[in-house]
């Protein structure tokens, strides 16, 4: 439960604060190159970049604007805590990034803690808010790009552990793993334990980080230092945040 400018925020809404915590990534799925830059550009860029343009429409009431707010929170802070291991064991040729996430959200999807549904509807003020965090990014923009996403997931996890998954990494060995194998690569199994060491040391910090977030919302302060870094952990420039 968090405080702020007049709202409580005690059940946040699965159809916004869950597509929240996708993050940028929707925008790798966008057709235009130059879009699909913008979604690696905020990722280089300080959480307190998009976090910061979500400030005037929470403060203001935007429908919405405060529950993705808190999901892009979460995405950051996870990204944040678990993206310099992933990185580095991808720079050492041990397993992919993309195959390590894709791998542990297909486990999540088995054990029922994940659902596929066929498609995610937000309504326009949904998507007005998720619009907001970018400044060249439109709502209509972010529609098309989040279907393409999410049918990009579901074709990955409904398709992992099947003989395609061996196919793809047959033909495309830099591929390898990003649709799921029955049984991961070890370098994807230590991968995943990496997430899930990193996963569970973030939640008491992310939480508090979450609550500083909309405190500072409320009091119109700045945001903490801890969101200076980008979305693998690194200190930025201030001049990024801008």
């Amino acid at each position: 439960t968090f405080d702020g400018n007049g709202y409580r925020i005690t059940e946040m809404t699965a159809e916004t604060t869950g597509t929240g915590t996708f993050g940028p990534d929707p925008l790798f799925n966008d057709p235009s190159p130059k879009r699909r830059a913008e979604g690696f550009e905020l990722h280089r860029r300080p959480g307190a970049y998009a976090l910061e343009r979500m400030r005037a429409p929470v403060r203001r009431g935007m429908p919405w604007a405060a529950d993705y707010a808190a999901g892009f929170f979460c995405h950051y802070a996870l990204d944040r805590a678990c993206h310099p291991d992933l990185k580095a064991m991808a720079a050492r040729g041990e397993a992919s990034h993309i195959a390590v996430e894709t791998a542990y959200d297909r486990r999540l999807y088995l054990r029922g803690a994940a659902e596929l549904p066929r498609r995610i509807e937000m309504s326009e003020s949904a998507l007005r808010a998720a619009a907001c965090m970018s400044e060249r990014l439109t709502p209509q923009q972010y529609r098309a790009d989040l279907s393409a996403y999410w049918r990009m997931r579901r074709f990955l996890l409904a398709r992992g552990g099947t003989h395609l998954a061996g196919w793809v990494g047959k033909i495309r060995p830099a591929w390898d793993g990003v649709i799921p194998h029955a049984a991961p690569a070890p370098g994807i199994l230590r991968g995943m334990e990496i997430l899930d060491a990193h996963l569970n040391e973030a939640v008491a910090p992310a939480a508090a980080q979450l609550e500083a977030n909309f405190s500072a919302i409320d009091a119109d302060a700045p945001l903490d230092a801890w969101f200076n870094a980008d979305f693998a952990g690194f200190e930025r420039p201030a001049r990024l945040t801008e």
